[in-house]
Protein backbone atom coordinates (compact mmCIF):
# COMPACT_ATOMS: atom_id res chain seq x y z
CA UNK A 1 0.00 0.00 0.00
CA UNK A 2 1.29 3.28 -0.66
CA UNK A 3 2.41 5.36 2.10
CA UNK A 4 0.10 7.87 1.52
CA UNK A 5 -2.66 5.63 1.86
CA UNK A 6 -1.33 4.38 5.19
CA UNK A 7 -1.38 7.97 5.95
CA UNK A 8 -4.88 8.57 5.14
CA UNK A 9 -6.07 5.31 6.93
CA UNK A 10 -4.03 6.86 10.10
CA UNK A 11 -5.45 10.45 10.07
CA UNK A 12 -9.52 8.77 9.46
CA UNK A 13 -8.48 6.94 13.01
CA UNK A 14 -7.37 10.06 15.04
CA UNK A 15 -10.10 11.67 13.91
CA UNK A 16 -12.81 9.24 14.77
CA UNK A 17 -11.02 9.09 18.02
CA UNK A 18 -11.82 12.58 18.29
CA UNK A 19 -15.23 12.50 17.43
CA UNK A 20 -15.74 9.39 20.24
CA UNK A 21 -14.14 11.98 22.31
CA UNK A 22 -16.04 14.63 21.60
CA UNK A 23 -19.24 12.89 22.36
CA UNK A 24 -18.41 11.16 25.55
CA UNK A 25 -17.14 14.06 26.96
CA UNK A 26 -18.90 17.01 25.35
CA UNK A 27 -22.31 15.52 24.70
CA UNK A 28 -23.76 15.19 27.85
CA UNK A 29 -22.90 18.63 29.15
CA UNK A 30 -24.82 20.12 25.70
CA UNK A 31 -27.99 18.18 26.70
CA UNK A 32 -28.20 17.95 30.13
CA UNK A 33 -31.12 16.47 32.09
CA UNK A 34 -33.71 18.96 32.75
CA UNK A 35 -33.73 19.21 36.78
CA UNK A 36 -37.33 18.03 38.36
CA UNK A 37 -40.19 20.27 39.32
CA UNK A 38 -39.46 20.35 43.34
CA UNK A 39 -35.76 20.96 43.98
CA UNK A 40 -36.39 21.02 47.66
CA UNK A 41 -38.43 19.40 50.12
CA UNK A 42 -38.21 20.19 54.09
CA UNK A 43 -41.03 19.82 56.95
CA UNK A 44 -40.35 21.12 60.26
CA UNK A 45 -39.33 16.82 61.80
CA UNK A 46 -41.51 17.28 64.99
CA UNK A 47 -43.45 19.83 66.96
CA UNK A 48 -46.24 20.47 69.58
CA UNK A 49 -49.37 21.51 68.38
CA UNK A 50 -50.95 24.27 70.88
CA UNK A 51 -48.08 24.76 73.03
CA UNK A 52 -47.56 28.60 73.75
CA UNK A 53 -43.85 28.00 75.10
CA UNK A 54 -43.04 25.78 72.22
CA UNK A 55 -42.97 24.40 68.75
CA UNK A 56 -46.17 24.96 68.08
CA UNK A 57 -46.64 24.91 64.28
CA UNK A 58 -45.37 23.02 61.56
CA UNK A 59 -43.73 24.45 58.33
CA UNK A 60 -43.64 22.71 54.92
CA UNK A 61 -41.62 24.56 52.44
CA UNK A 62 -40.94 23.65 49.03
CA UNK A 63 -38.88 25.11 45.54
CA UNK A 64 -40.35 24.74 42.29
CA UNK A 65 -38.14 24.85 38.75
CA UNK A 66 -41.17 25.79 37.13
CA UNK A 67 -44.84 26.14 37.56
CA UNK A 68 -46.66 23.14 38.61
CA UNK A 69 -49.89 21.88 40.60
CA UNK A 70 -49.01 20.92 43.90
CA UNK A 71 -50.51 18.61 46.34
CA UNK A 72 -49.43 18.62 49.63
CA UNK A 73 -51.22 16.10 53.10
CA UNK A 74 -50.67 14.97 55.54
CA UNK A 75 -51.68 11.03 56.13
CA UNK A 76 -52.27 8.79 59.17
CA UNK A 77 -49.12 6.19 58.19
CA UNK A 78 -51.01 3.14 59.52
CA UNK A 79 -54.64 3.84 58.03
CA UNK A 80 -53.83 5.78 55.33
CA UNK A 81 -56.33 8.70 56.37
CA UNK A 82 -56.07 12.01 55.34
CA UNK A 83 -55.83 13.96 58.14
CA UNK A 84 -55.05 17.69 56.94
CA UNK A 85 -54.98 19.22 53.12
CA UNK A 86 -52.39 21.67 53.28
CA UNK A 87 -52.28 22.39 49.19
CA UNK A 88 -54.84 21.22 47.13
CA UNK A 89 -53.58 21.37 43.55
CA UNK A 90 -56.42 23.33 42.27
CA UNK A 91 -54.12 25.84 41.28
CA UNK A 92 -50.74 26.15 39.59
CA UNK A 93 -47.93 27.63 41.64
CA UNK A 94 -46.15 29.98 39.90
CA UNK A 95 -43.78 31.34 42.69
CA UNK A 96 -40.35 29.88 42.56
CA UNK A 97 -41.06 28.67 46.75
CA UNK A 98 -43.92 27.33 48.29
CA UNK A 99 -43.78 27.39 52.13
CA UNK A 100 -47.11 25.98 54.21
CA UNK A 101 -47.97 25.40 58.03
CA UNK A 102 -49.68 22.75 59.66
CA UNK A 103 -51.52 23.66 63.51
CA UNK A 104 -51.85 20.00 64.22
CA UNK A 105 -55.39 19.98 64.13
CA UNK A 106 -57.56 17.22 61.87
CA UNK A 107 -60.82 17.73 59.68
CA UNK A 108 -62.86 18.01 63.03
CA UNK A 109 -60.97 21.27 63.93
CA UNK A 110 -59.25 18.77 67.28
CA UNK A 111 -55.71 18.23 67.03
CA UNK A 112 -54.30 15.35 66.24
CA UNK A 113 -53.12 12.36 68.66
CA UNK A 114 -49.50 11.93 69.10
CA UNK A 115 -47.58 9.99 66.84
CA UNK A 116 -46.09 10.01 63.55
CA UNK A 117 -47.57 11.15 60.29
CA UNK A 118 -46.51 11.37 56.46
CA UNK A 119 -46.31 14.98 55.14
CA UNK A 120 -46.66 13.53 51.17
CA UNK A 121 -46.17 15.80 48.29
CA UNK A 122 -46.90 15.65 44.53
CA UNK A 123 -46.72 17.79 41.65
CA UNK A 124 -47.39 18.10 38.38
CA UNK A 125 -46.08 20.36 35.09
CA UNK A 126 -47.90 18.46 32.08
CA UNK A 127 -46.54 15.33 31.25
CA UNK A 128 -44.09 15.94 34.20
CA UNK A 129 -44.66 14.44 37.98
CA UNK A 130 -43.17 14.01 41.01
CA UNK A 131 -43.33 12.85 44.20
CA UNK A 132 -42.18 11.91 47.90
CA UNK A 133 -42.94 11.93 51.32
CA UNK A 134 -41.28 13.23 54.66
CA UNK A 135 -42.10 11.92 58.21
CA UNK A 136 -43.63 14.22 61.16
CA UNK A 137 -43.98 13.57 64.66
CA UNK A 138 -46.45 14.95 66.90
CA UNK A 139 -45.86 15.40 70.55
CA UNK A 140 -47.45 17.18 72.96
CA UNK A 141 -46.20 14.91 76.18
CA UNK A 142 -43.70 16.70 78.11
CA UNK A 143 -40.51 14.70 79.78
CA UNK A 144 -41.75 12.81 83.09
CA UNK A 145 -38.49 12.02 84.80
CA UNK A 146 -38.38 10.52 88.24
CA UNK A 147 -37.35 13.75 90.51
CA UNK A 148 -36.40 13.52 94.42
CA UNK A 149 -35.46 16.25 96.67
CA UNK A 150 -33.07 15.29 99.58
CA UNK A 151 -32.36 17.07 102.59
CA UNK A 152 -28.60 17.19 103.93
CA UNK A 153 -27.13 19.39 106.77
CA UNK A 154 -25.45 22.12 103.96
CA UNK A 155 -28.81 22.07 102.23
CA UNK A 156 -30.15 20.18 99.46
CA UNK A 157 -29.93 17.60 96.85
CA UNK A 158 -31.70 17.47 93.76
CA UNK A 159 -31.66 14.44 91.21
CA UNK A 160 -33.70 13.97 88.02
CA UNK A 161 -34.25 10.36 86.49
CA UNK A 162 -35.23 9.16 83.57
CA UNK A 163 -37.12 11.57 81.98
CA UNK A 164 -38.19 8.67 78.76
CA UNK A 165 -37.00 11.18 76.35
CA UNK A 166 -33.82 13.66 75.88
CA UNK A 167 -34.37 16.44 77.84
CA UNK A 168 -33.01 19.50 79.60
CA UNK A 169 -33.51 20.05 83.31
CA UNK A 170 -33.15 22.90 85.43
CA UNK A 171 -33.04 22.95 89.28
CA UNK A 172 -33.80 26.00 91.30
CA UNK A 173 -34.71 26.99 94.29
CA UNK A 174 -37.16 30.55 93.91
CA UNK A 175 -37.62 31.45 96.93
CA UNK A 176 -33.66 31.85 97.31
CA UNK A 177 -33.48 33.37 93.48
CA UNK A 178 -30.83 30.49 92.53
CA UNK A 179 -31.04 28.33 89.68
CA UNK A 180 -28.71 25.10 88.21
CA UNK A 181 -27.31 25.62 84.66
CA UNK A 182 -29.66 23.83 81.54
CA UNK A 183 -28.08 20.56 81.44
CA UNK A 184 -29.50 18.17 78.49
CA UNK A 185 -29.63 14.19 79.70
CA UNK A 186 -31.35 10.95 77.80
CA UNK A 187 -34.38 9.31 77.81
CA UNK A 188 -32.77 6.80 80.36
CA UNK A 189 -30.07 9.55 81.90
CA UNK A 190 -30.01 11.20 85.26
CA UNK A 191 -28.77 14.21 86.71
CA UNK A 192 -28.71 16.31 90.16
CA UNK A 193 -27.93 19.39 91.80
CA UNK A 194 -26.52 20.49 95.37
CA UNK A 195 -27.87 24.03 96.50
CA UNK A 196 -25.72 24.80 100.04
CA UNK A 197 -29.40 26.72 101.19
CA UNK A 198 -27.75 30.20 100.46
CA UNK A 199 -29.09 32.72 98.39
CA UNK A 200 -28.23 34.54 94.89
CA UNK A 201 -25.95 36.73 97.20
CA UNK A 202 -24.75 34.24 99.04
CA UNK A 203 -26.37 34.56 102.38
CA UNK A 204 -28.17 32.32 104.37
CA UNK A 205 -31.81 31.19 104.24
CA UNK A 206 -33.54 31.05 107.27
CA UNK A 207 -34.03 27.40 108.51
CA UNK A 208 -36.62 25.05 107.32
CA UNK A 209 -38.64 23.96 104.69
CA UNK A 210 -37.78 25.47 101.11
CA UNK A 211 -39.83 25.05 97.51
CA UNK A 212 -36.91 22.96 95.29
CA UNK A 213 -38.58 22.99 91.36
CA UNK A 214 -37.47 20.93 88.88
CA UNK A 215 -38.40 21.41 85.37
CA UNK A 216 -38.09 19.24 82.49
CA UNK A 217 -38.46 20.64 78.58
CA UNK A 218 -38.08 18.90 75.37
CA UNK A 219 -36.68 20.15 72.22
CA UNK A 220 -40.31 20.69 71.35
CA UNK A 221 -40.77 23.31 74.11
CA UNK A 222 -43.07 20.31 75.94
CA UNK A 223 -42.50 21.40 79.52
CA UNK A 224 -43.00 19.67 82.96
CA UNK A 225 -42.37 21.14 86.48
CA UNK A 226 -42.10 19.58 90.00
CA UNK A 227 -41.85 21.45 93.48
CA UNK A 228 -40.91 19.49 96.29
CA UNK A 229 -39.99 20.44 99.76
CA UNK A 230 -36.24 20.40 101.07
CA UNK A 231 -35.19 21.27 104.84
CA UNK A 232 -32.60 23.43 104.99
CA UNK A 233 -30.79 22.91 108.39
CA UNK A 234 -27.12 24.70 108.35
CA UNK A 235 -26.88 22.43 111.33
CA UNK A 236 -25.37 18.79 110.74
CA UNK A 237 -26.83 16.81 114.25
CA UNK A 238 -27.91 12.93 115.02
CA UNK A 239 -30.48 11.46 117.57
CA UNK A 240 -28.96 9.99 120.12
CA UNK A 241 -29.78 7.11 120.26
CA UNK A 242 -30.71 6.96 117.37
CA UNK A 243 -33.56 4.53 117.64
CA UNK A 244 -35.10 5.32 121.00
CA UNK A 245 -38.23 3.40 122.24
CA UNK A 246 -41.50 5.07 124.17
CA UNK A 247 -40.28 6.78 127.11
CA UNK A 248 -36.89 6.83 126.26
CA UNK A 249 -34.64 10.65 126.90
CA UNK A 250 -33.43 11.59 123.68
CA UNK A 251 -30.12 14.07 123.15
CA UNK A 252 -28.93 15.08 120.13
CA UNK A 253 -24.71 14.59 118.99
CA UNK A 254 -23.47 17.77 116.78
CA UNK A 255 -21.07 17.57 114.31
CA UNK A 256 -17.92 19.72 114.68
CA UNK A 257 -15.96 21.29 118.15
CA UNK A 258 -17.59 23.19 121.03
CA UNK A 259 -20.79 22.54 123.06
CA UNK A 260 -22.95 24.69 121.75
CA UNK A 261 -26.54 25.55 123.72
CA UNK A 262 -29.31 23.83 121.73
CA UNK A 263 -33.24 23.95 122.02
CA UNK A 264 -35.00 20.29 121.59
CA UNK A 265 -38.25 19.89 120.59
CA UNK A 266 -41.07 17.48 119.79
CA UNK A 267 -43.53 17.74 117.10
CA UNK A 268 -45.89 15.13 115.51
CA UNK A 269 -44.85 13.63 112.08
CA UNK A 270 -47.20 14.81 109.31
CA UNK A 271 -44.99 14.72 105.95
CA UNK A 272 -41.36 14.52 104.82
CA UNK A 273 -39.17 16.54 103.13
CA UNK A 274 -39.07 15.72 99.44
CA UNK A 275 -43.05 15.87 99.42
CA UNK A 276 -44.74 18.15 97.07
CA UNK A 277 -44.98 21.59 98.19
CA UNK A 278 -48.17 22.32 100.36
CA UNK A 279 -48.10 19.07 102.44
CA UNK A 280 -47.72 19.66 105.65
CA UNK A 281 -44.89 18.43 107.65
CA UNK A 282 -44.45 19.61 110.76
CA UNK A 283 -47.97 19.17 113.28
CA UNK A 284 -48.36 20.05 116.99
CA UNK A 285 -46.13 19.82 119.62
CA UNK A 286 -45.61 17.27 121.76
CA UNK A 287 -44.58 18.17 125.45
CA UNK A 288 -42.14 20.86 126.84
CA UNK A 289 -39.10 22.64 124.75
CA UNK A 290 -35.89 21.91 126.40
CA UNK A 291 -33.13 23.96 126.21
CA UNK A 292 -29.17 23.50 127.62
CA UNK A 293 -25.73 22.44 126.65
CA UNK A 294 -25.50 19.82 123.38
CA UNK A 295 -23.82 17.29 125.87
CA UNK A 296 -26.41 17.47 128.36
CA UNK A 297 -29.99 18.61 126.94
CA UNK A 298 -32.45 15.74 126.79
CA UNK A 299 -35.90 15.44 125.57
CA UNK A 300 -38.25 12.97 126.63
CA UNK A 301 -40.38 10.79 124.46
CA UNK A 302 -43.83 10.32 126.38
CA UNK A 303 -44.85 7.13 127.23
CA UNK A 304 -47.48 5.75 124.81
CA UNK A 305 -46.14 8.08 121.46
CA UNK A 306 -44.46 5.99 118.54
CA UNK A 307 -40.94 7.95 117.74
CA UNK A 308 -41.92 7.08 114.73
CA UNK A 309 -44.25 9.32 114.80
CA UNK A 310 -42.19 12.47 115.79
CA UNK A 311 -39.36 15.18 114.49
CA UNK A 312 -37.16 16.43 116.74
CA UNK A 313 -36.24 19.70 116.12
CA UNK A 314 -32.82 20.61 117.42
CA UNK A 315 -31.96 24.46 117.17
CA UNK A 316 -28.60 26.16 117.50
CA UNK A 317 -29.46 29.58 117.65
CA UNK A 318 -31.91 31.08 114.78
CA UNK A 319 -29.90 30.27 111.67
CA UNK A 320 -29.07 26.72 112.59
CA UNK A 321 -31.96 24.09 112.67
CA UNK A 322 -31.85 20.52 112.27
CA UNK A 323 -34.93 18.41 111.49
CA UNK A 324 -34.44 14.96 112.95
CA UNK A 325 -36.56 11.33 112.47
CA UNK A 326 -36.02 8.07 114.13
CA UNK A 327 -37.31 5.03 114.09
CA UNK A 328 -38.83 3.01 117.09
CA UNK A 329 -35.82 0.91 119.13
CA UNK A 330 -36.13 -2.60 119.89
Amino acid sequence: MPDGGRRGIVAGGIIALVLVAFGVFVLPFAFTTPPPIITRFVATRAFSPGNDQGRAVATVAIRLSEPSNVVITVKDPETGEVVARLADGAEVVRRRTLAVRWDGTGPDGRTVPDGTYAIDLSARAGEKKFSKSRRIVVDTTAPSPAVTVQSVAAGCIASADAPGETATITFSAPTAGVSSEPRSIGARGTTSWTWDGRDSRGRRVAPGIQPVRTIARDDRGNRASRVLTCWVAHLNARAVPGQPASGDAVGVAIAGRGNPEVTLSLRRRLGTPGDPVGTRILGDPVGEEVTGPASSARITIPAGVRPAELWLLAAAGPRRQALIGFREGG
